[in-house]
C-alpha cells in the first residue's frame, strides 16, 4: 500500500487535464486497492473568501484552517511552527469524488498553503540551495508567478506533508503534476533521503508545447525535425537554441532527477528524451489517461441524435443526416481550422449523397455566460447561429475562429458549422431551443464525428469521449491517445478512430529542410490530409442502425481496454513497484 502525495494547480478545482486525471485515479478500485493515502497539495486560491468551507471546493471537508480559525482534529500543534516559520497560511482536509454514472466514489486529503506573504529570507536560501545543487537559476524566473508561486510553495508544502505522515506511510511517492510541481520535488531530493520518491507526471512537455504553437509549420515542422534529429543524436537546444529563459523548460529538462517519469502519451514521451543527454538512459513510463465509459445503447443513442438534429434545424432551417462536434478550448494548440479543412472536402462528398451535416464547435474563451444573457442572445438575434463582437458574445479567439465559420458557412450548402460560444449543455445554459431534457451526455450519445486533430495534444481525453457512445473519433498523429488506442487494437486498424498525420516522414530530406517547413508546407500537407479524412469519413459513416450498433458495440470493447483500470495495472502500480 502507497502514500502518494501529488502536487498540483488543481488540487481543489478541476481547471484541466490533470483534474481529470487526479478524479480518474482516485475513483478506481485498482488505485484505492494500491494506495492508502493520497494526499494533494496546491496553492491557496481565493483566500478571501467568506464561506470557511468552500476553500476545499463543493465536494471539500475543511479539517484545519488558520486563516478561519478551524481546528478539528487538533492539527495546529504540527502545523503552526511551519506557518510561523514560512508566514504562511495553511488548509487541510479532504475532498470527495463522487461518478454515480459509473458507480465509483473516492476520496483524497487536501493541503493548500497560502504563499502571498512568504519569509524571503527562507526563500532567497532555498533559492540559493537550488542553484548550488541544481543548476537552477531563480534569478531568471523572479518576476514570473508560475516559477515564483510553486517555488514559495515547496518548503512550507514539503513540511506541511512530512508533519502528517506517519511511519507507517513511508517512504512517500511525491508527484510533480508538470512543472508546477518540480520545486517541491527538487527540496524531496534534497533533503527527504530515504523517507522520500519522487516522480514527474509529464501531461505535456512544455518546450515542446511553446514551439509548435510558436512556430507557423507547428507540427508539421517540429515532428519531422526531432524525429530527424534524435537518429543524429541531437536535442532541442542544439536546433532551437538555448532555452533557459523560459521557466518551464529549465523545470521539465531537469524531471530526470526524479526517481521515475511518467509520460501520458507516446509523443511526450518522445520530447522529454528530446529535452537533453540526461534523459537517455532514465526510463519514462507511459501512463496513459484513462476514458470514462459512457453507458449507450442504440435507443439512448437515436434518441439523442433525433434531439440534436432538431436543434440543429431550428439554427440552419435543415434538418441534418450527420452530426458532428468538437468540445475543445479556443486555443492554437486545438487546430480549429482542421475542422473546416475536412468540412470543406467532405461537403460536396454529401452532396453527392443527398446528405447534409452539421458541425458544432463547442469552446468559450469567455467563461460560463449567465442564463439571462444567453436568452437574451437567443431572443434579438438568434444565437448561437448569429454571433455578435463584445461580451456577453464573442471576446478573444472567438472573433477570429467565428470570422472563419461565417466565411465557410456563406462557401458551403451542405455542412454548416455552428459556433456554440459557452460552457455546458443543456436548456439553461443554451436557450429554450435545447431538447428541456438533454444534457452534455446527450451531445456525446448524438455525435456521429467529433473531430480532434490538434497540433499539439500530449493525449486528449476530450476527442475519445464519445467512443463508447459509437461515434467515428478524427485525431492528429501526434495526439497521445493515438498511441493508446494503437496499444489497445494492437495497431490494428478500426472504423471507430481516424488518423490524420500531417508530419513529412520522406527520409532522403535533411534537417535543415524539415526546418524550413512553414505555413505554405503545412498548407499542402493539411490539404492532403483533408481529403484523405473526408475520403474515410465518407466510408466509415453509418447508414443505418444496423450500422450505428456496430460501431457502438466496437466503440465500447474499445474503450473496455481503455479504462483508468487498466492504466493503474499496466503503467502506474509498475513504475510504483520499481521505484520503492
Amino acid at each position: 500500500m502507497f502514500t502518494l502525495a501529488h502536487v498540483t494547480h488543481e488540487a481543489v478545482e478541476q481547471i484541466g487535464g490533470i483534474g481529470t486525471v487526479l478524479e480518474g485515479l482516485m475513483i478506481s478500485p485498482e488505485y484505492q486497492k494500491r494506495v492508502k493515502r493520497s494526499i494533494l497539495i496546491g496553492p491557496m486560491m481565493g483566500h478571501d473568501q467568506v464561506d470557511p468551507q468552500s476553500r476545499l471546493g463543493e465536494h471539500g471537508t475543511v479539517l484545519y484552517s488558520s486563516v478561519d480559525n478551524i481546528d478539528e482534529l487538533g492539527l495546529a500543534d504540527k502545523f503552526r511552527p511551519i506557518e510561523w516559520a514560512f508566514n504562511v497560511a495553511i488548509v487541510y482536509g479532504k475532498r470527495t469524488y463522487d461518478q454515480p454514472s459509473q458507480n465509483r466514489k473516492g476520496e483524497a486529503e487536501v493541503i493548500l498553503i497560502d504563499v502571498f506573504r512568504v519569509n524571503k529570507d527562507r526563500l532567497n536560501v532555498f533559492k540559493h540551495r537550488l542553484w548550488e545543487t541544481f543548476g537552477l537559476n531563480s534569478s531568471l524566473y523572479e518576476n514570473a508567478w508560475d516559477y515564483e508561486e510553486y517555488t514559495r510553495l515547496a518548503e512550507p508544502a514539503y513540511y506541511a506533508l512530512r508533519s502528517l505522515l506517519t511511519d507507517d506511510d513511508l517512504p512517500c511517492t511525491l508527484f510533480s503534476h508538470e512543472f508546477m510541481g518540480m520545486p517541491a520535488a527538487l527540496k524531496a531530493i534534497m533533503d527527504g533521503g530515504e523517507n522520500f520518491r519522487t516522480v514527474y507526471h509529464a501531461h505535456e512537455c512544455p518546450t515542446a508545447r511553446r514551439i509548435v504553437e510558436d512556430h507557423e509549420g507547428h507540427d508539421s515542422m517540429f515532428y519531422s525535425v526531432m524525429d530527424c534529429a534524435r537518429k543524429m543524436n541531437l536535442y532541442v537546444e542544439d536546433i532551437f537554441g538555448p532555452l533557459d529563459h523560459n521557466l518551464r523548460h529549465a523545470l521539465a529538462s531537469r524531471a530526470h532527477l526524479c526517481d521515475g517519469i511518467i509520460a501520458v502519451g507516446d509523443r511526450t514521451r518522445d520530447e522529454l528524451k528530446f529535452l537533453n543527454h540526461h534523459f537517455d538512459d532514465k526510463p519514462v513510463t507511459l501512463v496513459y489517461n484513462g476514458l470514462p465509459t459512457h453507458k449507450t445503447t442504440l435507443k439512448i443513442r437515436n434518441h439523442a441524435r433525433k434531439q440534436l438534429a432538431a436543434y440543429a434545424a431550428t439554427l440552419v432551417g435543415f434538418t441534418p443526416d450527420v452530426l458532428m462536434t468538437h468540445v475543445t478550448r479556443p486555443v492554437i494548440s486545438k487546430a480549429l481550422w482542421r475542422d473546416l479543412q475536412v468540412c470543406d472536402e467532405l461537403d460536396s462528398r454529401l452532396g453527392a449523397q443527398n446528405k447534409k451535416g452539421v458541425l458544432f464547435i463547442l469552446t468559450s474563451a469567455g467563461g460560463v455566460r449567465r442564463p439571462q444573457d444567453i436568452n437574451s442572445m437567443v431572443k434579438h438575434y438568434g444565437w448561437p447561429r448569429h454571433h455578435r463582437h463584445d461580451y456577453p458574445d464573442l471576446v478573444g479567439p472567438e472573433i477570429d475562429l467565428n470570422n472563419d465559420i461565417h466565411s465557410f458557412n456563406e462557401t458551403h450548402a451542405n455542412i454548416q458549422v455552428i459556433l456554440v460560444n459557452q460552457f455546458g449543455w443543456d436548456a439553461k445554459r443554451l436557450g429554450p431551443n435545447l431538447p428541456a431534457d438533454m444534457d452534455f451526455a446527450s451531445l456525446r450519445s448524438a455525435t456521429d464525428v467529433e473531430f480532434g486533430m490538434a497540433v499539439y495534444e500530449p493525449f486528449g481525453i476530450s476527442p475519445l469521449e464519445p467512443l463508447a457512445c459509437g461515434a467515428i473519433c478524427v485525431i492528429s498523429n501526434v495526439c497521445g491517445c493515438e498511441g493508446f488506442v494503437r496499444h489497445a487494437t494492437g495497431s490494428k486498424a478500426t472504423p471507430n478512430v481516424l488518423v490524420g498525420d500531417y508530419t513529412e516522414h520522406n527520409g532522403n530530406q535533411s534537417l535543415e529542410h524539415f526546418r524550413q517547413i512553414g505555413q505554405h508546407q503545412r498548407d499542402a500537407i493539411e490539404k492532403r490530409i483533408a481529403v484523405e479524412l473526408a475520403d474515410a469519413l465518407i466510408k466509415n459513416l453509418p447508414n443505418n442502425d444496423k450500422e450505428r450498433q456496430a460501431l457502438i458495440r466496437s466503440g465500447q470493447a474499445l474503450v473496455k481496454k481503455m479504462g483508468w483500470d487498466q492504466v493503474v495495472i499496466e503503467g502506474l502500480a509498475p513504475l510504483l513497484e520499481d521505484i520503492q
